[in-house]
Order: structure tokens, then C-alpha cells, then sequence
């Protein structure tokens, strides 16, 4: 009976000594030192929001009866830097009649500065980027922000929100404060000078005064895993077959077709199902194209920006950019085109390269004629309609040719173009100029 008990007593112990030690176990909590983030290595992230894509192409100082301009990446990074923080309220819209003034005359009035998109962007979308008060706000597009050295008085000054296509002025208040740092910081630097002149009596533009040098670049490149892109497209990869065509090679899956040209490294796809006229806004638009593309990390080295959009086609186009020039090609090798259709994407064309590392060249930098040169050749060329001319720019063309060892070379060479309706075409720069004209979207 003693040796009974004893051994009942033992298992007692011997269960509560487990007990213990899981109970131990479980609620362990080791001290760790606190790791120290600059000793981690951080993973770049291909995603990209408002604020990466949808950024100013320029800014334009009205001063003292003269114009001076920038397209440098990093002073106007410096000021959306600034106008970011600051804080928008009152926002509503202003009426030409209470301006009492013509609309082009408001806009590059004397004393103000111009910060200029390359098309009109969603109020509605960008006040993600802004500090905007108004909660309920009307929705409302522009392509410049306009500050008015004259208005800069009191605790709040105007800021204005201008649509030059569709002539319509917003307005919003923000602190005297900020407009006053700002002016300080970047009113009166120096800038190149430009000229104004005014197209078929309605659009005033604005061009170098002087010969302008650019650089020219030639880059190897990368290439985007072709896989990843159509698993992205199509929702059962698993029954896409593949035909080798011409040009490259064909995936479908019955509905949908993705082709891939392997001459000029365009990805093509387009879903029959979705074409529809079903109308997203131009916010809704704007943000599932960028969301889209992050979807499948396509932006592949954030050279892109947003370009143009149409509400009526839902269409959207990202475009290259390189020093801050925009870049053409006639293949569609330097834009990012999206078409949405009822539901999803209805057509989606993309170049499926990346630049990757510079070579170093001779003769690296060209210079090109003046805009009133340029100007004078348009005028003086019969087979250009003056009467559709809407801007003119310098920009890239991006050629593709082979180095020595049959590696593939993009060339961006510096070029006048210029805009006819929604094309940007090379404009004639010489005498022997102006036949054919390389026609690019």
C-alpha cells in the first residue's frame, strides 16, 4: 500500500513537472536585441503611385516681360517637393467674367509662374499628392497650376487650377506663408529664356530663345520575363496555347490573343469580350491604369510617366522619359497603352524592354536649332497644315539598331517635334525637310 502510494505521488510530480515545463514553453519570450534598419538591405519595390507617375513636365516663369522655363527633373522635383505640403482649401471654381481678362491673357500673366502637366489630370485623383481640405469637392481636370505674385498678400493667397483646352480657372486658398517661401526659393533663379508666340490666333506656346544642346544616349537593355506578363493577362494560364508566328509568337486562349513582336519588343493584347461602351471617369480611369500596370510590376525602371488620356476612347498612355524630355517611336517602343473595355482591359500595348546601362559615346551632346527656327520651317513647309499645329518639343527618338557583337542597342537622338491633333510628328529642321513625316503616337 506504501509502495502504491508512492508511486501515485511520483506520477503526480512527474505530470506537473511537464505541465510546467510546456506552460514554459509556450510562454517563453526571449529579449532580442533591436536590429539596427540601416544594416538591413532594402529590395526595391516596382510598384508605383500618384505621385511617381503623374508628375509636372515643366515650369514656366513669367517675369519682368520675359519667359524662362525648366524641364529639369530634379528643380522641379524640388518644387512639387514643396507645393505637395501645402495646404488647399476653398477650392471652387472662378468664371471668366469675374477675371475680367481674355483666358490666355490670365494664365501668362506677368509675375506668375506656371507648373505645367502633359494633359489634364483628375482633381479628384491628384489630391492624393495634394493637401486638400474640401471633402466634397467637384470634380474637376487641369494640366497647369498657377501662382500669381500680385495675389500673394494676406494670411491665404489664390492658387490656381487652369484646363487650357477647356478654358476653365479653379481656384483654392492656401498660406501666404508657403507661396512666399516658394517665390523665394525658385522665382528668380535662372532658367532658360523662351519666346511666346501664339498659334492661329488661340494657343500661346512657348520656345528656346536660343540653341539648345541635349544629350545623346545609346543603352543596352533589359528585357521583361514575356511569363510573368501573360500568366498577368490571362486568368487560366494552364490553356493558353502558344504558335511561333512571323514576328515572334502568339498566346491565346480562345478569347484572348497576346502577340509578341520580337523585332521591335512590343507586347500586344487585346480581349475581344470586354469592348464595350460602358464609361469609367476620368479619376477611375486614370487610377486602374496605374494600379493595373503595379499589378504586374511592369513599370520596369519608373522612366515612365502619364501622358495622355481620352474618357471617350478609355484610353490612357504612359510614355518614356528620359532627362525630361518625352520619347517618340514610331512602333510604339516608348508608350504604355491601356483601353478598358466594360469590365477589364480590352487592349494593352507595351514595349517589353527596359534601358539598362549607358554607353559612353563621342560627339555625346547635339545641339538643336532655335523654336523660332523651327517655327519658320513649319510655316515656310507646304504639306504641313498650320491651322492643326498645337505645340511643338524637343524630345527623343528612340532608334534600335545592333552593336559589333550583334548585341541589341537602343539610340535616343535628340529631335524637334511636333504636335498635330494627338500625333507627335518630326518636325523639318533643313531646307531638304518636310516630305514624309514619321507619324508617332
Amino acid at each position: 500500500m506504501n509502495f502504491e502510494r508512492a508511486k501515485s505521488i511520483i506520477l503526480i510530480i512527474l505530470v506537473g513537472t511537464s505541465v510546467f515545463l510546456t506552460w514554459s514553453i509556450w510562454t517563453y519570450e526571449p529579449e532580442y536585441k533591436k536590429i539596427d534598419e540601416s544594416d538591413l538591405i532594402k529590395i526595391k519595390s516596382d510598384e508605383q503611385i500618384v505621385s511617381d507617375v503623374i508628375k509636372p513636365v515643366s515650369v514656366l516663369f513669367h517675369r519682368n516681360g520675359q519667359h524662362f522655363q525648366t524641364i529639369d527633373p530634379k528643380k522641379i522635383e524640388g518644387m512639387e517637393k514643396e507645393f505637395s505640403q501645402w495646404t488647399f482649401s476653398d477650392i471652387k471654381q472662378v468664371s471668366l467674367k469675374m477675371i475680367q481678362r481674355d483666358f490666355d491673357d490670365f494664365v501668362h500673366e506677368d509675375r506668375s509662374i506656371e507648373i505645367n502637366f502633359s494633359d489634364d489630370i483628375p482633381m479628384s485623383l491628384y489630391k492624393t499628392v495634394l493637401d486638400v481640405k474640401d471633402e466634397d469637392m467637384s470634380s474637376f481636370t487641369f494640366d497647369r497650376i498657377v501662382i500669381k505674385q500680385k495675389d500673394i498678400s494676406g494670411d491665404q493667397s489664390a492658387v490656381y487650377f487652369v484646363s487650357y483646352d477647356h478654358e476653365q480657372i479653379y481656384q483654392g486658398m492656401v498660406p501666404t506663408k508657403d507661396l512666399r517661401k516658394f517665390s523665394e526659393k525658385f522665382y528668380n533663379k535662372s532658367y532658360p529664356t523662351y519666346t511666346a508666340h501664339t498659334l492661329h490666333d488661340k494657343r500661346t506656346i512657348f520656345v528656346p530663345e536660343k540653341p539648345v544642346e541635349v544629350n545623346r544616349y545609346q543603352y543596352y537593355i533589359d528585357y521583361l520575363d514575356v511569363k510573368n506578363l501573360k500568366d498577368a493577362l490571362f486568368s487560366n494560364p494552364k490553356y493558353v496555347r502558344q504558335e511561333t508566328v512571323t514576328r515572334g509568337e502568339e498566346y491565346s486562349d480562345g478569347t484572348r490573343l497576346l502577340s509578341v513582336n520580337n523585332e521591335n519588343y512590343i507586347l500586344s493584347y487585346i480581349n475581344p469580350a470586354q469592348k464595350s461602351k460602358v464609361f469609367s471617369s476620368s479619376s477611375e480611369l486614370l487610377e486602374k491604369s496605374i494600379d493595373f500596370i503595379n499589378d504586374h510590376a511592369g513599370w520596369e525602371g519608373s522612366n515612365y510617366r502619364f501622358d495622355y488620356m481620352s474618357e471617350n476612347e478609355q484610353r490612357v498612355v504612359f510614355r518614356l522619359f528620359i532627362d525630361g524630355y518625352p520619347a517618340f517611336n514610331e512602333y510604339g517602343m516608348t508608350e504604355i497603352e491601356q483601353i478598358w473595355g466594360k469590365e477589364d482591359i480590352y487592349s494593352y500595348q507595351r514595349p517589353y524592354f527596359s534601358l539598362a546601362s549607358v554607353l559612353p559615346s563621342e560627339g555625346s551632346v547635339v545641339t538643336l536649332p532655335t523654336g523660332n527656327e523651327v517655327l519658320n520651317q513649319l510655316e515656310e513647309n507646304g504639306n504641313i497644315d498650320l491651322d492643326s499645329v498645337q505645340d511643338i518639343s524637343i524630345g527623343y527618338k528612340l532608334n534600335k539598331s545592333l552593336d559589333s557583337k550583334l548585341v541589341t542597342l537602343v539610340t535616343l537622338e535628340p529631335t524637334w517635334y511636333y504636335r498635330s491633333g494627338e500625333k507627335w510628328l518630326i518636325a523639318p529642321v533643313d531646307e531638304n525637310a518636310g516630305g514624309d513625316n514619321d507619324g508617332l503616337e
